[in-house]
């Protein structure tokens, strides 16, 4: 265990600034014999984690995001596997799974309410959905009441786009819907003790795309703000 995590760290780290590494970079930083690196690196290839070519592996951002999740299962300090992400690697991955769903996607979206500035990481709209997503890289104390204090501000930010939405509906990318749910989500590298909170779902970003695809059946058992516009 030890040695595939710190193989899958190696990975994470000679990787931040581009898409591949050496299988003898990879052995020397995570200081593991290169035939056990290789060996370790074939079962991750037939996982879909990285491909392999030559002396070289090469990963793209969702690969990364699964590798990071895999060490941390495997007893990585999750501090030191997110230092390895980059934010764009984790919003990317999160617009991605929204698109790939039939969601349109804003992003950094800013506002104004009640005198009030406002800003939405995520915004992904599908008749009758508005996912107004909040992603948090993660940082000490995520799984306990740093997670409920994050649902409880997203629900703040998402109620205020809700009733904003009434003026802005071209801006949001509604403007020809007579209606819409807003639904607030937290997405997280990893999972918290907390599923939900008060019906805010609390999502690992490996299981968005499960979610998206169950949002509407569940509709009525997690928290959303109903706005009509006709």
């Amino acid at each position: 265990m030890l040695t595939e995590k710190e193989i899958l760290i190696a990975i994470l780290k000679n990787t931040q600034k581009e898409d591949n590494t050496s299988i003898e970079g990879i052995s020397r930083e995570a200081r593991v014999p290169q035939a056990i690196v290789l060996e370790f690196l074939s079962g991750l290839y037939k996982a879909g984690l990285l491909r392999i070519d030559g002396d070289k592996i090469y990963v793209d951002g969702e690969q990364r995001l699964k590798i990071a999740v895999k060490s941390i299962g495997l007893g990585a300090d999750v501090e030191r596997v997110a230092r390895l992400l980059t934010w764009s690697e984790f919003e990317q991955f999160s617009k991605e799974s929204l698109e790939s769903n039939g969601f349109k996607v804003a992003m950094n979206f800013r506002f104004k309410w009640f005198g009030r500035r406002w800003e939405i990481d995520l915004i992904g709209f599908k008749r009758p959905l508005v996912i107004s997503a909040d992603c948090k890289h993660w940082r000490r104390g995520w799984s306990g009441s740093a997670s409920i204090e994050a649902a409880k501000s997203q629900v703040e930010r998402t109620g205020a786009l809700a009733e904003a939405s009434r003026r802005i509906k071209s801006r949001v990318g509604i403007g020809e819907w007579e209606y819409a749910y807003f639904v607030p989500v937290i997405l997280s590298l990893c999972p918290s003790r907390h599923k939900f909170y008060e019906g805010t779902p609390i999502v690992p970003i490996l299981q968005l795309n499960d979610f998206l695809q169950n949002l509407i059946a569940y509709l009525n058992e997690v928290n959303h703000f109903y706005i009509q516009y006709v």
